[in-house]
């Protein structure tokens, strides 16, 4: 395996926040690197054009990448979850691969147009990223960054292995026909890498929730949620119920994330359901959504 690094958002380190004017992680839809009328130019935009340069398709359509391992930390209570595309068969088995070896999650995004994703996975012909939390922003834990070094080591071994010709996915079938995953609900916005459940905002501060997330969801990430259950409490104590605008049962990711705190994130909870993808193709085959 031929591996670099870079930090995809230096002058967002060099400052320890998330980002300095909007969210890298939103700006590599083919519409934002082209550049919408009227859009100002932000450090994250022009870095994105950068980086897509850098990383993403050449003049004779090839990509300058074959695979992007985008490493994030989240606040919520995630444990090692990786996110994968829909229809992309290697990630979906290396996603396989890493569960087993790691007690990890699988998220699969299902936005079927590359040139819709705004995330900068997407950029590669391959695009696997590996989310591990809770950990505040700005703050290292010994813990968190073991987690994400045995993620990545995982991923490394799977394809080492494959590539040197290894069956690792007749391996992999003896355990999963098909493999388990949470499937993320359509995103609503441009904005959203999936759908969320959107929380009314501070009306002086459209960055910060005018309300609290209900206790009873605090810390409890791939939670089932049905419709009538407490979601959130107003300042006054006041109790808003999920009113089931995903579905009348989902599950809820990235819980109070406080990158979702931010208008350019897209703010509110992450929605999810269970389902199941066939190893060989990376497509999904089953999810709650269908069942009778």
């Amino acid at each position: 395996l031929d591996i670099s690094t870079l930090l995809a958002n230096p002058q967002a380190h060099l400052e320890n926040k998330r980002f300095v004017d909007t969210d890298l992680n939103r700006e590599f839809s083919e519409s934002k690197l082209i550049g919408e009328d009227g859009m100002p130019n932000t450090i994250e935009s022009m870095r994105a054009k950068e980086l897509n340069e850098m990383l993403g398709k050449s003049a004779d359509n090839s990509f300058h990448t074959d695979l992007i391992i985008d490493l994030h930390s989240t606040t919520a209570n995630m444990g090692i979850t990786v996110i994968i595309p829909e229809g992309d068969a290697i990630m979906g088995q290396a996603a396989a691969y890493i569960m087993q070896a790691c007690d990890a999650k699988i998220l699969m995004h299902s936005i079927p147009k590359r040139k819709e994703r705004p995330n900068l996975s997407s950029a590669a012909k391959h695009g696997f990223t590996i989310e591990v939390g809770p950990v505040p922003q700005g703050v290292l834990r010994h813990d968190v960054v073991e987690k994400t070094e045995q993620a990545v080591a995982a991923l490394l071994d799977f394809l080492e292995r494959r590539n040197a010709g290894e069956n690792v996915v007749e391996q992999l079938k003896q355990t999963y026909k098909t493999v388990p995953c949470y499937r993320s609900a359509p995103a609503k916005q441009d904005s959203q890498l999936c759908g969320k459940i959107k929380w009314p905002s501070d009306p002086d501060n459209p960055n910060f929730p005018a309300v609290m997330i209900h206790k009873s969801l605090q810390d409890r990430d791939f939670h089932v949620i049905r419709k009538g259950d407490p979601l959130f409490v107003t300042l006054d104590g006041s109790v808003i119920p999920y009113d089931g605008s995903h579905g009348d049962k989902v599950y809820l990711i990235f819980v109070n994330e406080g990158g979702y705190y931010y208008q350019s994130s897209g703010t509110g909870i992450g929605v999810a359901v269970k389902a199941k993808y066939d190893i060989d193709s990376g497509m999904l085959v089953d999810d709650e959504c269908h069942e009778s």
